[in-house]
């Protein structure tokens, strides 16, 4: 007996620096490319529609939106056209707040929202950390979870104000597919151990979206990919250095 299986794929690209229309632009672009192609549920990087090196709250709010802003509303005629569901990453602003965060849009539009736990790097000169659950939205995928970059190592930070030392963001067999949205940089190898660890640890395909090229003093190096949750890496070769469209399996 074989297992079921549905198509999903990474986005990968290199975002402009506060340049939002050009990045929607190549967003949308891409995703309706994975979506023609067949995948049911398309991954785009960390932070796609602003750039990730923000250093102020200036330059994070000259991006933001609520989770239903313009930003979402470009990917819905997408999602409902190929009944697929988009996830992204962008700056939200939320009850005066701004967090690192990710939308997943389905054929009926907004579903729900992911912020970022874990901070890194520059996120700490403008988002909060996230204070509510990771969600869990039902797909053709099976049932997704989203987790942000370093949310990857899948554990709460002791200062979240439910911390439980053994909580997981999602247990074994609590989710099928994880989209995992990052903004990795060139010096760690392919495929990340965490990204491995996550698939193993929760028994789920993990797609990876991570982006492409330089910004500020930051190096990317792509490397998207989907790991089933066999731990077969779907990579294709091509998406280290380009913009990229990596298909592969999400096993069910």
């Amino acid at each position: 007996m074989t297992d079921s299986r549905a198509i999903v794929a990474a986005v990968q690209f290199a975002p402009k620096l506060l340049d939002v229309h050009h990045n929607l632009r190549m967003g949308q672009q891409l995703a309706f490319e994975a979506a023609a192609k067949g995948a049911s549920v398309i991954v785009l990087p960390e932070l796609s529609t602003s750039g990730y090196v923000l250093r102020s709250v200036n330059e994070a709010s000259s991006c933001c939106q609520t989770a239903d802003g313009y930003q979402t509303q470009a990917f819905i005629p997408i999602a409902k056209k190929y009944n697929a569901h988009i996830v992204f990453g962008f700056v939200e602003l939320k009850e005066g707040k701004l967090y690192n965060s990710a939308a997943i849009i389905g054929p009926q539009g907004l579903v729900g929202t992911c912020q970022k736990h874990n901070l890194w790097g520059s996120d700490y000169m403008w988002a909060e950390s996230a204070e509510n659950l990771t969600p869990m939205i039902v797909t053709r995928a099976g049932r997704l979870g989203v987790l942000i970059c370093r949310d990857a190592m899948n554990n709460y930070r002791d200062t979240y104000k439910f911390y439980q030392e053994n909580n997981r963001y999602y247990r074994k067999g609590s989710a099928d597919t994880i989209a995992l949205l990052t903004n990795w940089g060139a010096d760690y190898g392919f495929p990340d151990n965490s990204w491995v660890e996550l698939s193993e640890e929760t028994g789920s395909n993990i797609i990876v979206s991570n982006r492409v090229g330089k910004e500020r003093d930051m190096n990317y190096k792509g490397g998207s990919c989907v790991i089933d949750r066999r731990r077969k890496i779907w990579s294709h070769g091509s998406n280290f250095d380009h913009e990229a469209v990596v298909g592969g399996y999400a096993l069910l």
